[in-house]
């Protein structure tokens, strides 16, 4: 008879666990004739080189879910390490998120274009799949734009430029 390698006694957390690890910081962002949405993402992940695929969790009680499964279409934009108040403001109430501040535009194609981030994937979402409380979105890559600067990174509940992770104080 074998014995479970961890006993859980209470309901496992899962954002304990992973706010012990850095990932890039996205913001989402999509369009319909009812206006724009958008949340700031931690999961982006590349699923496919070919076809080029990545995909993305959207909760369920997420204000951005119905605009995103009707228009099967979103911007996935990289931050760069100076949009902290970028990430910020697309985690926080959704009515504050497209302020008229010259952060973002719209582009050609109708979706919302935050401006100077990492990079911008144009994406077209090819599944969504229920999983929990959220969805897991698969999303086909049309476009890829990228400009080079250093990515914003979520670690610890916060913000930080990749540098700030990546050196310690005394330079070692």
């Amino acid at each position: 008879m074998s014995t479970p390698l961890v006993d859980v006694l209470e309901p496992l957390d899962l954002r304990d666990v992973f706010r012990g690890a850095a990932a890039s910081t996205w913001v989402v962002t999509g369009s319909s004739s009812a206006g724009h949405v958008g949340f700031t993402a931690i999961s982006i992940v590349s699923v496919s080189v070919d076809p080029p695929l990545v995909s993305f969790n959207i909760s369920k009680t997420s204000s951005s879910l119905a605009t995103i499964s009707r228009s099967r279409r979103a911007a996935l934009h990289l931050l760069s390490d100076e949009q902290h108040s970028v990430a910020s403001r697309f985690a926080g109430h959704r009515d504050r998120r497209f302020v008229e501040d010259g952060t973002w535009s719209v582009d050609e194609g109708g979706l919302p274009l935050i401006h100077g981030g990492a990079a911008r994937l144009v994406t077209e979402i090819v599944d969504l799949v229920d999983v929990g409380d959220s969805f897991i979105a698969v999303a086909r890559v049309d476009t890829a734009d990228i400009t080079g600067r250093p990515p914003l990174v979520h670690h610890a509940g916060g913000y930080h430029p990749l540098t700030a992770l990546t050196t310690t104080p005394n330079g070692a």
